[in-house]
């Protein structure tokens, strides 16, 4: 039933003789969002796009102009079904938890890609199909690889753009994260990375290994998992997660190189593809809020101007928005402060910090239940976050410094990546104090280097051409 109602929400094709974009992005608003900017990117740029996504995500992703094709079972709705079962945890439990939840969707992930490419291949029988894949939506891809049957009108697979907008899964011997915070040491013996990946292997992810293996044979793919690393499988110990890496025909990591630490041995098919610029968040409708007009005054006023304040703003993402790890004592800790305005952004409509608070909301301090980063980003002096792929871009984006403490996900090797870079400060997960919170904001305010940083960061980013490259890598597959 669900394939039925999948053909009646597809339009009938466009005639082109281009090939036809499938685009693909896992449900979560993190993995979402950088994958809608690109599709509009490439409709805008004469492109016809499919888009398998989240039924949540409908509206947006028919809004770039991409026609929708949702998920199938777990793989639609495990935002609702598995994560308020399982989570994701912390710490050394974090990459056990992902590799579980990689499992789960796996034959979801599958049954779903190649029911999309059986609907296009019958809408649209004379075209190519290239599939644009979120790294973490590349279940659907991966057994393929490894002998799974193709979709219905397919004697070969399509090429496949693999796009990660997450810290790299990939295990090297230069540096091995498990997401478990693993600072990266560049004069680290390649023999000490090779043990903790075979104890990894034979250890916590053990389970993951043979479960998934099971679950790839379910799904008649029986070429061996290893087999999709080639020679790199015999320098090192691969995880699950290094398969969603490696099984695309090109797979770009969207930042810059100074944003990543340095590997020797990327996968062949690897490549930068910069940090995504900012978006046109304005819609010609949108009406600034009566408070946004204390953010403009402030910034029209001389920088020297000793009545100008510094522009802090905090926010913590959609998922991990547990706000007594960063949002408030951020708020706690500056709140004596004369000389900084805070804009404190819950990023859940609707939302109030309420009795949460301990203290009355400071008179420098603004709480917004919902607003764009990159309105604030563009008159802030430094942000405050938990940390994440897309505050990262954001940040960069428009040369913005950070202050970043989190744990949860992919946030503390994310904070580890942006203090290597240099344009930030890493608190970590043991600091998380209003203390140490308005220590680090009067760190990055008061030392230049910090946004002297951030704005060479800005420039490389300009200069790389994120959606550029994209583009570029496409046309090379045709």
């Amino acid at each position: 039933m669900a394939e039925n109602k999948t053909n009646s929400q597809v339009s009938l094709g466009s005639g082109s003789k281009d090939p036809i974009i499938l685009v693909q992005s896992v449900p979560f608003a993190g993995h979402t969002i950088p994958l809608l900017q690109i599709a509009e990117y490439l409709v805008q740029r004469g492109f016809d796009l499919y888009y398998l996504g989240g039924s949540e995500w409908q509206q947006s992703i028919e809004a770039t102009g991409a026609k929708f094709i949702p998920y199938l079972g777990l793989s639609n709705t495990y935002l609702r079904e598995w994560m308020p079962r399982h989570g994701f945890g912390t710490g050394i439990n974090i990459v056990s938890s992902i590799h579980r939840l990689l499992a789960a969707v796996l034959p979801s992930q599958l049954s779903s890609t190649r029911n999309a490419l059986a609907l296009i291949r019958e809408k649209e029988p004379d075209r190519e199909v290239i599939v644009v894949s979120e790294i973490a939506a590349s279940g659907g891809v991966a057994p393929f690889r490894l002998g799974s049957p193709l979709p219905a009108g397919y004697s070969k697979l399509p090429k496949t753009l693999g796009i990660s907008i997450i810290p790299p899964w990939w295990t090297s011997v230069d540096y091995v994260d498990f997401w478990i915070d693993t600072p990266f040491n560049p004069d680290q013996d390649p023999k000490i990375n090779r043990l903790i990946a075979k104890l990894a292997r034979e250890g916590i992810l053990k389970e993951s290994w043979e479960r998934f293996n099971l679950a790839l044979e379910s799904l008649s793919a029986f070429t061996p998992l290893e087999s999709l690393f080639g020679e790199h499988a015999k320098k090192i110990d691969h995880v699950v997660w290094d398969m969603y890496f490696a099984c695309h025909d090109k797979t770009l990591q969207m930042c810059i190189p100074s944003l990543e630490y340095p590997r020797s041995d990327w996968p062949a098919n690897f490549g930068f593809g910069g940090t995504l610029p900012p978006k046109a968040w304005r819609k010609p409708d949108f009406v600034f809020p009566e408070w946004f007009s204390r953010v403009q005054e402030n910034s029209a006023k001389d920088v020297t101007s000793a009545s100008r304040k510094k522009i802090v703003a905090i926010a913590q993402g959609t998922l991990a928005i547990d706000w007594e790890n960063v949002l408030i004592p951020t708020i706690q800790g500056l709140a004596h402060r004369d000389d900084v305005l805070i804009v404190a952004i819950l990023c859940v409509k609707g939302a109030t910090l309420g009795d949460r608070l301990p203290i009355p909301v400071p008179a420098n301090t603004i709480v917004v239940d919902y607003f764009p980063y990159d309105a604030v980003i563009e008159h802030a002096d430094v942000f405050v976050s938990n940390g994440s792929y897309g505050v990262l871009s954001h940040c960069v984006a428009h040369g913005v410094p950070m202050v970043v403490s989190g744990y949860t996900e992919d946030k503390g090797t994310l904070g580890m990546r942006v203090e290597y870079a240099g344009f930030a400060i890493n608190l970590g997960v043991e600091q998380q104090t209003p203390e140490a919170f308005e220590k680090g904001v009067n760190t990055v305010l008061t030392n230049p280097k910090f946004k002297t940083r951030a704005m060479e960061l800005r420039e490389e980013a300009e200069k790389f051409d994120a959606l550029g490259t994209v583009e570029r890598e496409l046309r090379a597959l045709f």
